[in-house]
């Protein structure tokens, strides 16, 4: 019978040395993608119902009105939150991916999204996350709302994500775990706001903020 190879506490150390750098070099591997900013970026505003926009004029959601346009934007789409598969699916082929990766490694991918447009926008993070194998850059969620009238507290799939919301009335977002979280309530009580046009200043204030992140954020890179 062949003895058990009985190695030197000097070669199990060093055995040992190698398995560690081998399992770093796959954990850096498999985070690179995230590790590395894109060149361009596609932007997605995701809407709930149209609102009374500033000038009390019927308008469409401020995350379509105040969708950021400028600074390495390759190309924006304005969804709604009845948007139909294949819109999603248009937005997703911006990237070219297969088999969980992204041939279009430039691109990146930033998405608004208020009231009920936010499980829309946090599907569409979901699938490119799937099919790309990286998070969005930047999600925002504006009070965001499920369906009929519940709280959306999910966490995208992002690198970064802020979550604006009030808490005021049925219609109304929260706080999100592991994301930047701004409270309105404050500033809607002192301005006298009750809970449907606290949850529109929410929107359009939040919707505001957002865009000048946006733009910061690609800027600064």
């Amino acid at each position: 019978m062949r003895s058990a190879i009985t190695l030197s506490p000097i070669k199990r150390e060093r055995i040992m040395k190698l398995f560690l750098l081998l399992l770093s070099l796959l954990f850096i591997s498999s985070s690179y993608a995230e590790s590395v900013r894109p060149e361009r970026y596609i932007v997605v505003g995701v809407s709930g119902f149209g609102t009374r926009g500033p000038e009390n004029a019927w308008q469409p959601s401020a995350v379509h009105e105040r969708l950021p346009s400028h600074y390495r934007i390759e190309n924006s789409y304005k969804l709604v939150h009845f948007a139909k598969q294949s819109e999603v699916n248009e937005v997703l082929e911006e990237f070219q991916c297969h088999d969980g990766k992204q041939n279009r490694k430039d691109l990146g991918l930033i998405i608004m999204a208020n009231s009920w447009g936010s499980s829309k926008a946090l599907k569409l993070a979901k699938k490119y996350s799937k099919l790309c194998g990286r998070s969005s850059d930047l999600f925002f969620m504006i009070d965001g709302v499920r369906k009929p009238l519940f709280a959306n507290g999910t966490k995208p799939k992002a690198q970064q994500c802020f979550s604006f919301y009030q808490r005021k009335g049925l219609v109304r977002g929260k706080a999100i775990k592991g994301c930047t979280n701004v409270d309105f309530t404050k500033k809607c009580n002192d301005m006298g706001y009750g809970a449907v046009n606290c949850h529109i200043y929410v929107e359009w204030e939040g919707a505001r903020r957002a865009s000048q992140l946006v733009n910061r954020f690609l800027k600064n890179q």
